[in-house]
C-alpha cells in the first residue's frame, strides 16, 4: 500500500494537472479529513502506509475536487469568527470579508442594552450565529428565502448552542417580519453579483455555489436599494444598517442613500483595502 507521501504526491499533481489552486494543501487538507486527523499528522507520518479501506475513499474527494467541487462543500464545514460552521451547496461559503459585519456590529452595540438583530440573507447563519456567541442577551431574526439555507443555519445554531435566541424566517429579504418589529441592526449580506458578472467568477463559484445566494439577476444592485427603504420600517429610532458590497460598488450604492432617511454613512476597508461594508444609520 502507498505511504501518506506517495499518496500526496500522485494526489497534488492531479490537482494541479487539473488547474486547482492550491493543490498541496488542498490534497492535504482532503487526506486529513478523510483519516480523520489534522495536517501536522501528515507530516510526522509521512511514511506511514494508508489502509485500504482509505485510498478509495480519499480518491473521490480528490476526483471531486479536481471538478472544481470547493473544499468547503467537499469536508461539509467552513470556519468563520474562530468557528466552525456546516455548509452545503444550499449556501454560500463564509468568507473572511463577511466577518466585518460582525465585527462593527460588535463595535456600535457596546453601549446598548440586549439588542434585536436582523441578519437578512442569513444563509448558513454565520453572521447571526457569531454575533450569538459573542453577544449572549442578543435576540435575533435570521431570514432567507431559502428553505434549504435555513435548514442548514437551523443545524448551525443548535450546533452552537444558540437556537433559543434565533428565530429563524422563510421570507424574501424582510417581508416577513411582525409590522412592530423594531431592530436596533439590521444586517445583510445580500446577493451583490451582476449576472453578467458570473462569467468572470472563480470556477468554484461559478459552477458551485448557489446563484440566488450570489446575483440578484438584475444589475447587482436590486438589494441595495431594496434595503435602504425597506429597513427603515423595522430598525429603531438611531438603528444601525449594515450590509456588505462588492469591491466596485461602494460609490454606485453611496449614491443611492437618501440622506434625508440616513446619516452617519461609514465606509470599513477589507483586508485587500477596497470598501467593502457601508453602516448607516436611521434618522
Amino acid at each position: 500500500m502507498p505511504t501518506i507521501a506517495e499518496t500526496l504526491k500522485a494526489a497534488s499533481l492531479q490537482l494541479k494537472h487539473a488547474e486547482v489552486p492550491n493543490d498541496v494543501l488542498d490534497a492535504q487538507t482532503l487526506l486529513a479529513f478523510t483519516i480523520k486527523q489534522d495536517r501536522t499528522y501528515l507530516i510526522i507520518h509521512f511514511t506511514d502506509q494508508l489502509s485500504e479501506e482509505i485510498i478509495p475513499v480519499y480518491q473521490s474527494f480528490i476526483a471531486r475536487r479536481a471538478t472544481g467541487e470547493p473544499l468547503q462543500y467537499i469536508t461539509g464545514r467552513q470556519e468563520f469568527f474562530g468557528l466552525e460552521f456546516e455548509v452545503t451547496p444550499a449556501v454560500l461559503i463564509p468568507r473572511p470579508e463577511t466577518e466585518l459585519i460582525v465585527e462593527e456590529t460588535l463595535r456600535l452595540a457596546k453601549n446598548i442594552p440586549p439588542p434585536l438583530i436582523i441578519d437578512a440573507c442569513t444563509g448558513s447563519g454565520c453572521i447571526a450565529i457569531a454575533l450569538a456567541r459573542e453577544i449572549s442577551n442578543a435576540k435575533i431574526i435570521a431570514t432567507d428565502i431559502s428553505s434549504e439555507a435555513l435548514a442548514v443555519a437551523q443545524r448551525n445554531a443548535c450546533k452552537h448552542g444558540v437556537q433559543e435566541q434565533i428565530q429563524f424566517i422563510n421570507c424574501d429579504l424582510l417581508n416577513g417580519l411582525a409590522a412592530e418589529t423594531k431592530a436596533d441592526f439590521i444586517l445583510s449580506n445580500p446577493p451583490y453579483v451582476a449576472p453578467e458578472e458570473i462569467a468572470t467568477l472563480q470556477r468554484e463559484v461559478r459552477e458551485w455555489e448557489p446563484h440566488i445566494a450570489l446575483t440578484d439577476f438584475a444589475d447587482g444592485l436590486n438589494f441595495y436599494r431594496r434595503l435602504l427603504v425597506e429597513t427603515k420600517d423595522f430598525l429603531s429610532p438611531e438603528g444601525q444598517l449594515i450590509f456588505e458590497m462588492g469591491f466596485d460598488q461602494s460609490q454606485k450604492i453611496k449614491a443611492l442613500v437618501d440622506h434625508e432617511s440616513w446619516k452617519d454613512l461609514r465606509l470599513v476597508l477589507d483586508f485587500q483595502q477596497f470598501e467593502r461594508v457601508m453602516t448607516l444609520t436611521k434618522s
